[in-house]
């Protein structure tokens, strides 16, 4: 969580609330560390939820934090697979920017 830049809105209630910000970021980092999963599976599973929720910006960051945690580009195109699957065409807009 160090080395990772905070998403906008936790900046942000980082600002405004510190004391509720430390709980999410608690929270957060947990979500972005080894444990029954690891840190990189977490990530591409984080990757694919922005996919399938229109999130283009949550895609980009998320895939590059796989990437640094681990992730080919094999791994990360075969969710992008899976979101296609799953998701159809909308989520493989959405997905394949992580690519860019």
């Amino acid at each position: 969580m160090e080395n990772m830049e905070l998403p906008e809105f936790l900046q942000i209630l980082k600002e405004k609330d510190p004391k509720y910000a430390a709980n999410l970021l608690e929270n957060f980092s947990e979500t972005q560390t080894d444990g029954a999963l690891s840190a990189k599976t977490k990530l591409l599973i984080a990757m694919a939820l922005d996919a399938g929720n229109g999130d283009i910006d949550g895609v980009k960051a998320l895939s590059q934090h796989a990437r640094e945690a681990g992730a080919t580009e094999e791994e990360i195109l075969e969710v992008i697979k899976v979101i296609g699957s799953v998701c159809g065409t909308q989520g493989l807009f959405y997905a394949t920017k992580a690519f860019k």
